[in-house]
């Protein structure tokens, strides 16, 4: 429930929101629901929310019910008050007790954006043409794409292994030093200086200890210490690279190997167009960004810039890599990573800000046949159904992306022919 408006400074808000009794009992019955298993007692016995108060504290599931409610309330607020949030709000629990809570919400309110032109630009369309070199590296890229496997007897560096390890430091094991099928590309330089090296020229089955010494900039704990890490093997894959002849296009689908030549020089040239033409549109939107006066929030750039952060963080983990093993790789901390990507967070901002003020202007809809449209075909290439889809991507998500997609659109069409 809105308990007060305050209208600040600069294009902020302050809203004062209270979650009442009702919901917060809700939520705090739920966050013990979730949470009993983890305090088993010792006859097996699961502690009642009571016992866990009475033991924990009073306000042991005030986090989680936090976490659980003030999303909806601030929803709420924001609708009731008819607002345009700018990027995440900052919130404060300003009370907080058995009968519900109290918080604050500074939020930025979206910027108010002048355009300049944006339809009628100008800017030179690069040409095509597809180099010997280019011939050359689509092929090679192609078969770089279709490696054949192999297991060989021994591993060698640039082989991929599976393997369980437990480092110990003067005969202790330490935090982390432990994996369990584990894959490793030998000379990816993910482990520590000597460990990948010393894993090449072992067989499947082979356990062997393995001596290295830390690296001085590492976790405290550890930086400059000896190890001895036990490993044992458990799979070699190497994939070698086929050669391009009539075996392996006919293995492809095609007639021979010229055939596949042909195939894959239409796709180079469709993906030199593509970049071509991505290069002719970002020349135009840069001219609308240029002549767009407005004053960004810096909560903008910041939410921005934390989304960046994650989506690398999720890379890295779907690659079997930790963001911290990536920042040592590269000689980076977390605070440089976000100063290095901070340009590009202010470039995404602007795109959007500019392509949402379009669509604005042009009145962009979209009804709900071509969203599930659009989801039929977006499902399909992901292999996925459209319920499935709709969970990753929220029908308020897609009609945004969609929005920026046409208006970008709008800014190309009506360019000028030079």
């Amino acid at each position: 429930m809105l308990l007060n408006r305050e209208n600040k400074e600069n294009r902020q808000v302050v809203l004062t929101i209270q979650v009442e009794q009702e919901p917060w009992e809700k939520a705090l019955n739920e966050a013990y629901e979730q949470s009993k298993n983890l305090f088993k007692k010792e006859d097996g016995t699961l502690p009642t929310r009571q016992e866990m108060e009475e033991k924990h504290g009073a306000d042991v599931f005030y986090q989680d019910a936090v976490n659980n409610t003030f999303p909806v309330a601030l929803v709420e607020a924001v609708r009731q008050e008819d607002i345009s949030v700018a990027g995440a709000p900052e919130l404060s629990v300003e009370s907080i007790g058995p009968d519900g809570y109290v918080f604050t919400a500074l939020i930025d309110l979206y910027p108010e954006v002048k355009l300049g032109q944006y339809k009628g630009l100008s800017a030179p369309r690069p040409t095509v043409e597809l180099s010997d070199d280019d011939v050359t590296a689509a092929i090679e890229e192609y078969l770089q794409n279709h490696l054949a496997e192999e297991h060989p007897e021994k591993a060698a560096m640039g082989d991929e292994v599976v393997l369980d390890f437990e480092g110990f430091v003067d005969g202790v094991a330490f935090e982390g030093g432990k994996g369990e099928q584990y894959p490793l590309l030998l000379g990816s330089g993910y482990f520590i200086p000597g460990f990948e090296e010393q894993v090449a020229g072992m067989a499947v089955g082979d356990e062997r200890d393995i001596a290295v010494t830390f690296p001085a900039q590492y976790a405290p704990e550890l930086a400059g210490k000896d190890a001895v890490f036990h490993i044992k093997v458990h799979k070699i894959t190497r994939r070698v690279k086929p050669v391009m002849g009539d075996d392996f296009a006919k293995a492809q689908g095609f007639a021979d190997a010229s055939a596949l030549r042909c195939s894959i020089m239409e796709q180079a040239v469709h993906a030199k167009q593509q970049e071509a033409m991505d290069a002719y549109a970002d020349a135009l939107v840069q001219q609308v960004i240029a002549g767009m006066e407005v004053d960004i929030p810096e909560r903008m750039v910041t939410c921005q810039l934390d989304g960046l952060m994650r989506d690398l963080e999720q890379q890295l983990m779907q690659q079997g890599a930790t963001m911290d093993a990536y920042l040592e790789m590269a000689g980076l901390t977390r605070d440089d990573l976000r100063r290095q990507a901070e340009s590009s967070a202010r470039a995404a901002v602007e795109f959007e800000l500019a392509m949402t003020e379009i669509a604005r202007q042009e009145n962009i809809q979209f009804t709900d046949a071509e969203l599930e449209e659009k989801y039929t075909q977006m499902s399909a290439l992901y292999g996925m159904t459209p319920d499935q889809l709709k969970q990753s991507l929220p029908i308020e998500r897609l009609t945004h992306d969609l929005r920026l997609a046409r208006a970008r659109a709008i800014v190309v069409d009506s360019a000028k022919q030079i």
